[in-house]
Order: C-alpha cells, then sequence, then structure tokens
C-alpha cells in the first residue's frame, strides 16, 4: 500500500494570489486579442481539463460517461493533475490520461498542447490558470465556466454560467449543454480496479471513520478529535471493527487518535482498529470503503467515494454547504442511504459555495453535531451500536 504527498493545488494560498493577479488581465487581454472560434462540425477528439482535488474529480468524471454515450466513435483524453490523478485509477470510459504540472504554468501549457483535440472543456470553476492552459491549448474549440466574480471567461469560446445555487454535479453536467448532449450520467467508478484487493485484515463487519479535511482552513470542516474517539470507542465495544482513513498528512493525527481511543478502551480487541491514513492509496481506500457496513466522513473526496460507491454514510458538514457539496446527488437514489448532519444556514454553517469564502475569524461549528446524533444515524442503517 502505497501513499502518493500530493497536497491539493487548490490548497496554496501563494498560487490562488498569482492566479488572480496575472491570470485575470491574460485573460481578457487574449479576449481583444482573438476572435471566438465555432463549434467544429465533426468532432474526434475530445478533451476534459480536470484540475481541481480528487472530490470534484470524481464528480466531473461524470462527463466523460456522457461524452461516450454522445460521441462513441471519438478519442477522449482527460487532462489531470498529480494530486487528483489516483481518482482515475477508479475511473472508466476514457482513452488517454495525462498528467498536467499545473503549478507551473507555462510547462502545463506546453503540456496540453502537446495532446490537441477538436474540443477541448475546462471543468475549472474559479481558477484562472485552468482557462489559461485551455486557451492556449491549440483546441479547435474551447468551453468553460462563466463564474460570478472570477473574471475567468473572457478567453472561451463559450462559456457556461455557473450556478451557485445549483449541486456541482449539475454544474458540471451543464459543460455539455453547448455540445448538445443532455448529460445525466454518474462517475463510470470501475469496481474491478479494486475489487481483488483483502479487506480481512480488520474485525468484520466494520466501520470505516474518515476524520481529516483538506485545503483551505481544513480544521473548520473536521469533527472533533474527542467526537471521533467515543465513535470509535462505541462501535468497538459494539463488536464492530473500525478503519481510519486519511491522506499521507494525516498519519501522525490518526496515530494520536487511536492510541486515544486504545486509552479509552484499555486494550483493544483483536484486529478491531486500522488506521490506513498515510498507508493506503486511493484503490486501497476504495475496497475497504466498498466492503464496510457503514461509513463516517467528513467533506472530502473520501464521503463523495463512498456515496458513489452507494455505502450507507454519515457525511458530517459545517462550513460546506450541502446543497452544493453533498453527498446526495441530483437524479441519483442515494438519497435513502446517505444522512447528512451539521449546521444549516440557520446555525451559522453551510455558507461555503466554491470553497473559500470564509469571514474573517471564522466561527468553528463542527461540534455542534453530537457523537449521539451519529449513532442514531447509523441506527438508521441497521447498524446496532450501543
Amino acid at each position: 500500500m502505497v501513499a502518493v504527498p500530493v497536497k491539493a493545488e487548490r490548497g496554496r494560498g501563494v498560487l490562488r494570489k498569482l492566479d488572480r493577479w496575472i491570470g485575470v488581465p491574460v485573460l481578457f487581454g487574449l479576449s481583444l486579442l482573438r476572435s471566438k472560434k465555432t463549434k467544429p462540425e465533426h468532432i474526434q477528439s475530445i478533451g476534459l481539463c480536470i484540475f481541481a482535488a480528487i472530490g470534484d474529480a470524481l464528480l466531473a468524471s461524470s462527463l466523460i460517461a456522457d461524452l461516450r454515450k454522445a460521441f462513441p466513435g471519438s478519442k477522449i483524453t482527460v487532462f489531470a493533475t498529480p494530486a487528483n490523478a489516483l481518482a482515475f485509477d477508479l475511473i472508466t470510459g476514457y482513452d488517454d490520461l495525462v498528467l498536467v504540472p499545473i503549478t507551473q504554468p507555462l510547462a502545463a501549457m506546453e503540456r496540453v498542447r502537446a495532446h490537441p483535440v477538436d474540443v477541448l472543456i475546462d471543468s475549472s470553476q474559479w481558477s484562472r490558470i485552468g482557462a489559461l492552459v485551455t486557451a492556449f491549448s491549440g483546441a479547435r474549440w474551447t468551453v468553460g465556466f462563466e463564474t460570478k466574480g472570477q473574471n475567468r471567461h473572457f478567453s472561451y469560446d463559450f462559456s457556461v454560467k455557473h450556478s451557485p445555487n445549483l449541486h456541482e454535479l449539475d454544474n458540471f453536467r451543464a459543460l455539455l449543454a453547448p455540445l448538445g448532449v443532455n448529460a445525466a450520467s454518474m462517475p463510470p467508478i470501475d469496481y474491478s480496479t479494486f475489487g481483488s484487493i483483502n479487506c480481512l485484515n480488520i474485525k468484520q463487519p466494520y466501520l470505516v471513520l474518515h476524520p481529516w479535511a483538506s485545503g483551505n482552513h481544513f480544521e473548520l470542516r473536521e469533527w472533533p478529535t474527542s467526537s471521533w474517539a467515543a465513535l470509535a470507542c462505541r462501535a468497538i465495544a459494539s463488536g464492530y471493527g473500525v478503519v481510519i482513513t486519511g491522506g499521507s498528512g494525516d498519519l501522525d493525527r490518526s496515530n494520536v487518535l487511536c492510541q486515544e481511543i486504545n486509552r479509552i478502551l484499555d486494550g483493544l480487541p483483536s484486529e478491531s482498529l486500522l488506521n490506513l491514513a498515510g498507508k493506503a492509496n486511493l484503490m486501497t481506500t476504495a475496497a475497504y470503503l466498498n466492503g464496510s457496513s457503514g461509513v463516517v466522513a467528513v467533506n472530502t473526496g473520501t464521503m463523495h467515494l463512498a456515496a458513489l460507491l452507494g455505502k450507507p454514510l454519515i457525511a458530517l458538514h459545517g462550513p460546506t454547504d450541502p446543497k452544493r457539496w453533498g453527498p446526495i446527488y441530483p437524479g441519483h437514489s442515494n438519497g435513502d442511504n446517505t444522512v447528512v448532519l451539521g449546521p444549516g444556514p440557520d446555525e451559522g454553517g453551510a455558507y461555503l459555495n466554491l470553497g473559500f469564502e470564509y469571514p474573517d475569524n471564522p466561527t468553528y461549528l463542527m461540534d455542534q453535531i453530537s457523537v449521539e446524533a451519529v449513532l442514531a444515524a447509523l441506527r438508521k442503517f441497521s447498524l446496532n451500536i450501543e
């Protein structure tokens, strides 16, 4: 099991500032220098720029399935980044995966230009670098978002209005409307990539707990460690195994959490607790999610993966708006096995749209979610935890 220590690009504050200061004027200048092109009559190759973190990448991958149906003979190339590339090990339906060094703009442009396509679709919602790479891609026709306040749409041949009132899955789907495609597919998860991974080194049945967030102000989206420890102890005492998941940067915190669980229980039953944080790649994590009896997670890519796998899921939200970023998807039936917990707008939560709209001195909200509320939600799925 291998961890890949790649930090999500969008979590880097300096790059966000450079993106705004340099990207906006360059894009505006491009719009003055070049005329918009018309859609090609014959489309033989399509590129998808998917430069966001793993959760967004999984949702944006739904476009692959719809493009494959609408253009069965075309070549589909996914332009991804080192931070989200592993997500596409779980996805089927595309022909080529090209890794783009998105934190190095000139190299990123060169990499995309080396793989010319008839149509290039940029799924970036706010960053200007995605629009710049698309503008200099050499594609015959380009599509991307016009996002309010972001001034990033000037150089696309066709821009689609990004809505703060839609789930992000529906925003991604709207990118295919200019091609005449009524997008409605879910991400094409390839179960064969992790179906043979053995998950028997944990007491059966087991729960997966994903405590850790990432990106800007990640700590405001995390449940208290004491609450995770209490939940895990209740599950173990009720006869369940517990698996802790997380990225390479979460190993130390996960170790501390496991030590606290061990201290509270004063010794653990055999194989009742497994810490995968920093030790498992995304395919192994997917295998453990898929084999679990239930998942509790904060709003991350792991939460979205659990939802897409159809697992009984308790999703913990604070500042993130579940109507925009939640695990219950438009046109999908997974609402029956998903419970979203957390403060709504009336309690000061659910205010993030693109992910960075934190107020000055933001208030921590996740402690409004009680351990008893999570346990009650788990029992709705016939999980007998006392």
